[in-house]
């Protein structure tokens, strides 16, 4: 028992002890925040003071920076308007840039033309010098075409008088065309007669020359006689195309040959069944259509 109350005292005396424990804490604690509040409210005091002193101090900067802000307001309405005086500036500098920039772009252009130009009259001078050298050849050209040109038309002489020769090479030629007009008798031979209304007959006679460069062959060989009056004498009722002329015409007497290079001697005899007119008379040859050959009569 006692054991036990010995405990319960001891626990007691515990426990008092820590109530104790615990107000002596409470009343530090209460007396450390006395002193921290007093120490705060002095300090307070003093911040307040420090306070009022920097609110003082800021109602004076405010006032000042109030001032300070209408004059920088001024000052800033100032400077815009500057600013837009220069903004004007800055574009008529611009526009005068770009019309610099146009102008140099410009020269630009008219340097690369000049350069262009200069290259053309160099690349001229050039032509120029080759176009004198051409002239000075065409010259020495035209000088010898000159003198071809005279050389050619003396060999152009010479050929159109070969040709002409060829020319009448190339064709059969009647040479020696003899008329002889009679007056026939009965039995009795024909007597020659120059008086025209007593012609009853014409003799027409001539020879064919030989020609190599003419093609042997059939040759047809007209005889033509005209009279006074222009009209063929005896005409034939058909007709041929004289070569030259391209006309065709009536003929008086006709005939085939065969020709072979050789002279061929020919005779036509022409029947007046009536009697002719006096004045001239014209006898043409004509073989394959070329005139070979012609001869003229008169008559009383």
């Amino acid at each position: 028992m006692e054991n036990i109350r010995e405990k319960r005292l001891e626990k007691k005396l515990e426990t008092q002890q820590t109530v104790s424990i615990v107000v002596s804490v409470v009343l530090l604690l209460s007396l450390a925040g006395n002193v921290f509040l007093f120490l705060r409210q002095g300090t307070l005091s003093d911040e307040k003071e420090e306070l009022e002193t920097e609110l003082s101090e800021t109602v004076q900067e405010k006032r000042a920076a109030e001032a300070s802000n209408v004059q920088l307001q001024a000052d800033i309405e100032t400077l815009e308007a500057k600013i837009e005086e220069l903004g004007e500036t800055a574009a008529k500098l611009e526009l005068e840039i770009h019309a610099r920039e146009e102008r140099i772009r410009r020269l630009r252009g008219e340097v690369i033309e000049m350069d262009n130009l200069r290259a053309q009259i160099t690349e001229l001078e050039a032509f120029e010098t080759k176009y004198k050298e051409v002239q000075e050849e065409k010259e020495e050209l035209v000088a010898q075409l000159s003198t071809l040109k005279e050389k050619l038309a003396a060999e152009r002489e010479k050929y159109t008088m070969l040709e002409e020769r060829v020319d009448e090479a190339a064709f059969l030629r009647a040479y020696n065309i003899c008329t002889h007009n009679y007056r026939e008798r009965w039995l009795c031979n024909p007597v020659k007669m120059d008086v025209a209304r007593r012609v009853d007959l014409t003799k027409v006679s001539f020879e064919i020359n030989d020609n190599i460069f003419v093609d042997p062959g059939e040759k047809i060989v007209n005889l033509v006689i005209t009279g006074p009056d222009g009209n063929v004498v005896n005409p034939s009722a058909e007709t041929f195309r004289i070569e030259d002329t391209g006309d065709t015409s009536y003929y008086t007497e006709q005939r085939t040959i065969m020709y072979e290079n050789d002279p061929v001697s020919m005779s036509f005899d022409i029947d007046h069944a009536v009697s002719l007119e006096s004045g001239t008379y014209i006898a043409k040859v004509y073989i394959d259509g070329e005139e070979a050959g012609s001869s003229d009569f008169f008559l009383e």
